[in-house]
């Protein structure tokens, strides 16, 4: 297969990946960052940040894949970027998950009826 169409492909699954995730995440994230930014301005910014980190990170993963996975099988290495891919939104889906949890109230338990003090 020809070096550039690979690259192609290769870029495309990341990509595509990545705007897959982006939809789906799409009105439950505009809900969250809308609760817990100060202001419209703040929630608008942090929703640009988290779509273009969560095509960025998959993307980069991918090139460097690429770099190393050059004398594979064209099938090989569509697979390995697909792998890439995910794994590089697992990542940012983690960094993302991790500082909005932080945001996120938890209710008290109430104390059983058993427990000492």
């Amino acid at each position: 297969m020809n070096a550039y169409l690979n690259l192609f492909l290769m870029m495309l699954i990341s990509i595509a990946a990545s705007l897959i995730v982006l939809r789906v995440l799409a009105d439950p994230l505009v809900q969250v960052l809308t609760k817990i930014c100060p202001d419209g301005e703040s929630a608008v910014f942090w929703q640009s940040y988290t779509r273009i980190m969560l095509v960025i990170t998959p993307l980069i993963l991918v090139l460097l894949t690429d770099l190393f996975a050059q004398h594979g099988t064209a099938l090989g290495n569509l697979r390995l970027s697909l792998l890439m891919a995910l794994a590089g939104l697992l990542v940012g889906l983690h960094m993302i998950g991790a500082r909005l949890g932080r945001f996120v109230a938890y209710p008290e338990r109430p104390a059983s009826p058993g427990a000492a003090k």
